[in-house]
């Protein structure tokens, strides 16, 4: 009889085991997954900053703008973005306008305030964009990376922003990123305090 129960009591210890043994399978199986997951999230974040990035440098018209990302650092501060964004880069030629009604060179400031205040938060196509600033009676204004706003109305068909210097700038044309549109300008916005821009301006 003693030796049945001891039989007994070893066969429920066995699987007693067992079933340990299989939850932290399991848990081990669910945690693999879980940094897996993370894992292809991460790579799927740092593609879509390298895309917009590559994006800017592979136009010839902002390469003064795409110096400016990198002296920046942009794919960093992309990192706390979390939700989709529009890029107003200005064209070489915006820059060179720049350049010329300073009389000097411009390369004065840092970009930790001149660029990210062409990245806005939030994500429109330009019929979009139109119509949102139809909806709020011809004024919107979005918040930038760089903590101040941009005031967008129409002229006409055209759609002009307005920087915190009243400096305004017209959108000529958009081109796609990973994680939002971008739109190159014909203008360089200024935020409040900068009076001149920090990137080498080029032709």
């Amino acid at each position: 009889m003693k030796i049945r129960n001891i039989m007994m009591l070893s066969g429920i210890l066995m699987m007693l085991f067992g079933a340990c043994k299989n939850n932290e399978t399991k848990t081990d199986d669910a945690t693999l997954e879980v940094q897996e997951e993370n894992f292809e999230e991460g790579v799927e974040d740092l593609r879509q900053r390298n895309a917009t990035v590559d994006a800017i440098e592979g136009n010839p018209e902002l390469s003064t703008f795409a110096t400016g990302l990198n002296t920046w650092n942009v794919e960093d501060t992309l990192d706390l973005v979390t939700e989709p964004y529009m890029v107003f880069a200005p064209s070489n030629r915006a820059y060179s306008r720049v350049y010329r009604q300073q009389g000097y060179d411009i390369l004065e400031t840092t970009p930790e305030s001149v660029i990210p205040y062409h990245i806005v938060k939030g994500n429109f196509t330009r019929e979009e964009l139109k119509q949102e600033i139809e909806n709020v009676n011809g004024t919107l204004i979005l918040s930038t990376l760089e903590g101040e706003n941009i005031t967008f109305s129409l002229d006409g068909d055209n759609i002009v922003l307005t920087g915190a210097t009243g400096e305004k700038a017209n959108i000529t044309e958009s081109f796609e990123i990973e994680n939002g549109t971008g739109y190159i300008i014909d203008k360089v916005l200024l935020p409040e305090g900068i009076d001149t821009v920090t990137i080498t301006p080029e032709e």
